[in-house]
């Protein structure tokens, strides 16, 4: 079980870094200004809710790497 939901950690992660990919490319530099954790959570909730199942960290990993990778 644990195993499983490792892979769906990974699996979670990579679909938000493509989203994010594409909503960078759309927004350009707008798109990183400084959220609160919650602010960011509450803007997963409303345009890709699956991603709120991972924790905080994984979260600023994925945002942390695509604002590096994508601007």
């Amino acid at each position: 079980m644990q195993r499983i939901g490792c892979v769906d950690g990974l699996r979670l992660r990579a679909q938000l870094f493509e989203f994010l990919k594409f909503r960078v490319l759309a927004a350009q530099d707008g798109f990183f200004v400084e959220f609160s954790v919650q602010e960011r959570r509450a803007w997963l909730a409303q345009h890709h809710p699956q991603a709120l199942v991972l924790n905080d960290a994984s979260l600023q990993t994925v945002w942390d790497r695509t604002h590096l990778l994508n601007t």
